[in-house]
């Protein structure tokens, strides 16, 4: 696997960790915690704000690390803002019929007409999950009303309401530590290296690492182990 590859799995990976988080949560003060850790234009993140834009931020800082996160991501508490920083990096493509990557942004403006490329300001953002037969999935932070809810959108390539989309240059990122295995990660679970609970998540998806896979494999070796 490239370390481009490597890059975008990773930023998902922690996206997908947040997946169920709930505003105004302790999962969601630590999504404010990793934004505040940067203050994108001097802002500080609070539990009351519109916090799509703070997550995949956060998103950003929490997978790959302060000074990285800066240099190649739109990092921005504001989605319009989030498309200047895009542009000065010269990461943003506004033809809604792109098909992204795993770890694109998109962008999106709930005032499209689905007339012609939409210029307008946006209003949303999320991380691409995947992309398979023409439907792109995305991970989103406050979603729905209230105080909004980390979750999945799905979405047509070319469809109604994208205003377009970052494509952070993950080639560019120097992989910090080379992971293992899921199987030798697993062992390690198992031995107690990585902790218990919520924090062995955490710890898990911090170093890049999707929890769910690995619990799998934990499981498969314990099942296997009962019927020696």
């Amino acid at each position: 696997m490239s370390t481009e590859s490597e890059n975008r799995k990773r930023i998902v990976t922690v996206a997908k960790s947040y997946i169920g988080t709930v505003g105004g949560s302790s999962n969601h003060s630590d999504i404010l915690h990793f934004f505040n850790s940067v203050k994108p234009q001097g802002y500080t993140a609070h539990k009351n704000d519109p916090w799509c834009s703070e997550f995949v931020s956060a998103c950003a800082i929490q997978t790959f690390g302060k000074k990285d996160a800066i240099a190649y991501f739109p990092l921005s508490a504001s989605c319009p803002r989030m498309v200047v920083e895009a542009k000065a990096k010269s990461i943003f493509v506004e033809r809604d019929s792109y098909v992204p990557k795993m770890g694109d942004f998109i962008l999106y403006d709930w005032e499209d007409t689905g007339k012609g490329e939409n210029k307008n300001s946006p209003d949303h953002v999320g991380i691409v999950e995947k992309v398979k037969d023409g439907t792109i999935t995305v991970i989103e932070g406050n979603m729905g009303s209230g105080k909004g809810k980390v979750g999945r959108r799905t979405i047509k390539v070319n469809g109604r309401y994208i205003r377009g989309f970052v494509t952070p240059r993950y080639d560019r990122i120097k992989a910090k530590v080379k992971l293992k295995s899921t199987a030798e990660i697993a062992k390690e679970v198992i031995r107690g290296e990585w902790g218990n609970g919520a924090e062995r998540k955490k710890a898990l998806t911090a170093s890049g690492y999707d929890y769910d896979t690995i619990q799998k494999e934990v499981n498969r070796i314990l099942k296997e182990k009962e019927k020696k």
